[in-house]
């Protein structure tokens, strides 16, 4: 009797134990529904920063069709664009303004934060560069409450020289007040209130159809990644925006924080046909591997790194990785008498070669596959 109830009282804390932790379990499910987390304003920030890079490679787009340009990034204002890459005569400030609810009116451009307003500092650029400023534009996802002339006015971008008599007034008592000048009519007509076609939630999207649409027109029945495409492009402005160090003149900020339109049809060029040539070329190579009868793990190792490799090639500022294929290269041509007919073989004779390179052993970014692999390639490149 006294074991059956030992038992019983064994199965009960058992039973108040499992109940026990599914009540947490269940009021922490409930708690994740009824607490709300704060802001994430990390991922919120690094949205935005996004959607300015989206905006800037639209834009290039959208200036590739004229003779020459140059787009700078964090450079007085958030993007500006010269007349000219080699003489430039006139520059347009583009401030980029998103929102994640509502819409901009002259009131919430006009609101000093910390002493200065978004209209103000934008304006800022004109006292700068009096004779040079071509315009000054205010970038938005959303609307803008603004009262015009014409109340039938339908369009993404406005000029300040259409805003009615009172907006137009407020705006030049209070930017004459703020950045202590003398307001004249004129610049009414340089100053612009765009909203972009680029959404906050699908900037990324939408900027890589109009990437694919442009890219399909200018290389028409041209097989390319149109995903690879974007990224490389975006990645190469990201590099650009972010290049920190100070700039002491126009070529410095041509060469590291700007695109010029030889740069923009050059990244275009190659992320449009060279994906195409690579995966011919890595067909080529398998073939001649397989025909060797290289082993399974090989040929997964080859088609894994190059994938990898593929990455590399199309960055146009891959230092490092354009080091290592100039030194892969020099090393095929002094030592071509080691190559013979089999591709394996002709490529650890060379890869041991490559290896004794102090460059080689010091750098810590690329394995012994992958460097294997760039031998591959330009073993068979050109051939």
């Amino acid at each position: 009797m006294f074991l059956v109830g030992f038992s019983i009282f064994k199965v009960y804390d058992k039973l108040l134990f499992l109940i026990r932790r599914i009540n947490i379990y269940m009021l922490l499910k409930e708690k994740l529904k009824n607490i709300i987390p704060r802001e994430n304003s990390g991922s919120i920030s690094s949205n935005r920063f996004d959607y300015q890079k989206d905006w800037a490679i639209c834009k290039l787009i959208e200036l590739s069709k004229q003779k020459d340009f140059l787009l700078a990034f964090e450079f007085y204002e958030d993007i500006i664009v010269f007349d000219s890459s080699e003489n430039p005569k006139t520059i347009d400030f583009f401030q980029i303004k998103t929102k994640g609810k509502g819409k901009h009116s002259i009131s919430t451009l006009l609101k000093k934060n910390k002493g200065s307003s978004i209209l103000g500092k934008l304006f800022n650029n004109k006292i700068n560069f009096e004779k040079e400023t071509n315009s000054l534009s205010i970038i938005s996802n959303c609307d803008y409450k603004i009262e015009l002339k014409n109340k039938n006015f339908v369009g993404i971008k406005i000029c300040c020289n259409e805003v009615d008599k009172n907006e137009a007034k407020r705006i030049a008592e209070d930017l004459s007040s703020e950045l202590s000048i003398t307001w004249l009519n004129e610049y009414f007509d340089i100053l612009f209130f765009e909203k972009s076609n680029l959404t906050i939630e699908h900037h990324s999207d939408l900027t890589q159809q109009k990437l694919n649409k442009f890219i399909e027109n200018k290389f028409i029945d041209l097989k390319y990644n149109p995903s690879l495409a974007y990224t490389t492009i975006f990645d190469e402005v990201k590099r650009k925006n972010n290049f920190e160090k100070s700039l002491n003149t126009f070529d410095e900020l041509v060469k590291y924080k700007s695109f010029s339109k030889s740069d923009f049809d050059k990244i275009i060029n190659v992320v449009a046909s060279e994906p195409y040539r690579l995966t011919k070329l890595k067909s080529e190579i398998l073939n001649r591997l397989d025909s060797e009868k290289v082993s399974i793990v090989f040929r997964r190792s080859f088609q894994k790194n190059w994938s990898s490799a593929e990455i590399e090639y199309l960055k146009p500022n891959n230092l490092l990785f354009q080091k290592l294929v100039k030194l892969i290269n020099r090393t095929i041509e002094l030592k071509e008498s080691l190559l013979d007919d089999n591709l394996l073989n002709s490529m650890n004779k060379i890869y041991i070669e490559v290896l004794n390179n102090k460059f080689v052993q010091e750098q810590l970014i690329f394995d012994d596959d992958f460097i294997k692999i760039l031998i591959l390639k330009n073993l068979c490149d050109g051939e």
